[in-house]
């Protein structure tokens, strides 16, 4: 809240994806009932949303990053409950909610709304359910919740549509869950489509909405190669401890038997994140927030599992300090 106080005081530039999501909000209101395909793989959920704020707040990049900076604290606080309440750390700690508010400070698009950040709350509630049904085989409302919740992320970020994929694979590797609730889940999938299509099919347009969205959905994109380098820079050094703590924690004991599903769980999902960093048309730093969830998860349990403390501490201030810093500099 601090640090982005400080950017609207000082006066931050808006960035091509504020400019295209006051855009999308702007065309909603002009035509509810029409169909709007973008290049921000934003599904109609967001733009629903985005047209509410224009209507309300008339498209204001101030409104946008004190929306997206409730959203972040909001997203660490669920996700922090979320791995404490299922023991899916060594230490139940707030080192998690931290460290994903400092990742979400490393890149200008990071600071704005966009539709894979709004995605990402209905993501994390459904991580929850998740990890809730490996660890005692939730109920059918569970798995019915489950899908419903993939399924307004789906419809708030189109490249979203693989974690019905990815749910589905967790629980047929790590559980033992029952036929029908795979259907279960996906009947719940489907129905937060449904209230989608009834509304289009309303104005005539339900046809052009299924259309339109699977057109989005397998359009790949075009690799650029400066936000390839900038990606790098802003995700370099969390991505690299990723990696030191995946490589550490899969072959050592200590865990129980839930906290290495949450690591193989959270493993599939960095999987999922690079096939969405494939499929996003934009291709932009905001796509890196698929990879947000998992990356945070990893570098906490590289902090957490240090023998010596000083080396967690060194590499915690770094990460800090670059946050800060790239949140600052002219390179934003």
């Amino acid at each position: 809240m601090i640090t982005r106080g400080v950017l609207l005081f000082i006066g931050v530039e808006v960035s091509e994806l504020q400019a295209q999501t006051m855009a999308l909000g702007a065309t909603f209101i002009e035509t509810p009932g029409q169909v709007i395909t973008n290049s921000l793989s934003a599904g109609p959920l967001f733009i629903f949303f985005s047209g509410l704020i224009n209507f309300v707040l008339g498209g204001s990049a101030i409104a946008s990053v004190i929306i997206t900076a409730v959203l972040v604290f909001l997203q660490a606080l669920i996700l922090n409950t979320v791995l404490q309440r299922n023991n899916s750390l060594i230490d139940n700690t707030y080192l998690p909610g931290i460290l994903y508010v400092f990742i979400l400070s490393l890149n200008a698009d990071f600071l704005f709304l966009s539709p894979i950040l709004l995605a990402n709350t209905f993501l994390l509630l459904a991580i929850d359910k998740i990890l809730t049904h490996l660890k005692y085989r939730g109920t059918e409302e569970n798995i019915l919740s489950t899908g419903f919740l993939l399924g307004l992320s789906a419809l708030c970020y189109i490249p979203y549509f693989t974690l019905l994929v990815f749910a589905i694979l967790i629980y047929i590797i790590y559980s033992s869950t029952l036929v029908r609730r795979y259907f279960l889940m996906t009947y719940g999938f489907i129905f937060s489509f449904s209230i989608f299509w009834i509304y289009y099919l309303a104005f005539g347009e339900g046809g052009v909405f299924i259309e339109g969205y699977f057109t989005q959905l397998w359009n790949y994109n075009t690799v650029e190669t400066g936000e390839l380098q900038q990606m790098l820079i802003t995700m370099g050094l969390p991505a690299l401890l990723t990696i030191l703590s995946g490589a550490k924690s899969f072959s050592s004991g200590g865990l129980t038997n839930h906290q290495m599903l949450t690591q193989r769980m959270m493993l599939w999902l960095l999987i999922v994140g690079l096939v969405v960093l494939r499929l996003d048309q934009n291709f932009a730093g905001a796509s890196m927030l698929g990879l947000v969830i998992p990356i945070t998860f990893f570098t906490a349990q590289f902090f957490i599992t240090r023998e010596k403390k000083w080396v967690a501490e060194l590499f915690f201030w770094i990460v800090f300090i670059g946050a800060l810093a790239l949140m600052f500099s002219p390179f934003y």
